[in-house]
């Protein structure tokens, strides 16, 4: 556990109700989480791609438009290293992805993209979603056009919603990477249908590398920095998206970020009551990400425990 700087906040718990009305005037972010002008978003480039089930486009695409999605390396990456190792320890592609499912017992969600520009939140909720995890950047170049209404859409829907940032630890420090998700709209508020933002850290592209030329101690430098930024503006520990082979090989099983709640990702194709072995740094997860397509938009997730639970977690203060 790395120690940070510590500091006090008091501020009025606001109901869900209150928020909804709220977000309708000030948008995603509040006042402590930092500034919302998206004025820089970049230009995107058209590239001819095959979109798979769950809406996105090919990996070749993602990487020459600069905005992934959550676990858009990983079916890439299991392919260039084999089924076999797969299928024991990464979040495996749609191919592999055997009907069953969800994880029983598990509050359903899911996390989406603007590669999913009109995904319908009401649906989702009718159809037992609760909660989602929405990109708002990647790196420090690309800012999310539809962050900003899909965040509205899935509070305007019911659900627990937050915001996530690819990172690209080649391209921009951790500090900056937080201060660009925070500077796209990207925030935490005190109530309890917010979730802390989420850093989604993944596979990088062939021409990156695995773990974007950086050595173990660099990495865990990097996801440091990300975090104690994030904590410095809001006061929460940002949740960390990655696959245990991934946490392995790049941080070499780090345990030093127990203070982070882990979002796991392994797409089983028999066993759906657990997501198997953990990054060192977690005794358990709190979001699972079990299959890349499905009933919801974008991938389908779990979280470990009830509604009640995850309103608790929302607002917790740390």
């Amino acid at each position: 556990m790395r120690a940070t700087a510590r500091r006090t906040t008091t501020t009025a718990v606001v109901t869900a109700a209150g928020l909804l009305l709220a977000a309708a005037v000030s948008g995603p972010a509040d006042a402590a989480s930092g500034p919302t002008d998206t004025t820089t978003t970049t230009t995107t480039t058209t590239v001819a791609s095959t979109t798979s089930a769950d809406g996105d486009p090919s990996i070749a695409t993602q990487d020459a438009t600069g905005n992934h999605t959550m676990g858009s390396s990983i079916d890439a990456h299991a392919r260039n290293i084999g089924a076999a190792a797969g299928a024991s320890t990464l979040a495996a592609p749609q191919a592999r992805a055997a009907a069953g499912g969800p994880p029983p017992g598990k509050l359903q969600g899911m996390d989406v993209s603007a590669w999913q520009p009109d995904a319908d939140f009401r649906t989702a909720y009718a159809n037992g979603a609760r909660f989602a995890y929405i990109k708002a950047s990647e790196g420090t170049t690309y800012t999310s056009r539809t962050y900003k209404d899909q965040y509205f859409a899935a509070a305007q829907a019911g659900m627990v919603r937050g915001g996530y940032a690819y990172a690209q630890p080649s391209q921009a420090s951790g500090r900056a990477t937080a201060d660009w998700f925070f500077a796209s709209g990207g925030g935490w508020s005190d109530d309890d249908i917010t979730l802390p933002p989420l850093l989604d850290i993944e596979y990088g592209s062939a021409a990156q590398g695995t773990c974007y030329g950086l050595s173990w101690g660099a990495m865990r430098d990097w996801i440091h920095d990300f975090s104690d930024r994030v904590y410095e503006r809001i006061h929460r520990y940002p949740a960390i998206y990655t696959t245990t082979d991934w946490w392995k090989r790049c941080t070499n099983n780090s345990r030093q970020f127990s203070d982070n709640p882990l979002f796991v990702a392994i797409y089983p194709v028999n066993d759906f009551t657990t997501p198997g072995e953990l990054g060192h740094s977690w005794t358990k997860w709190k979001f699972w990400q079990w299959r890349a397509e499905g009933t919801f938009p974008g991938d389908q997730d779990v979280y470990e425990s009830t509604i009640g639970n995850l309103h608790l977690f929302a607002r917790k203060h740390e």
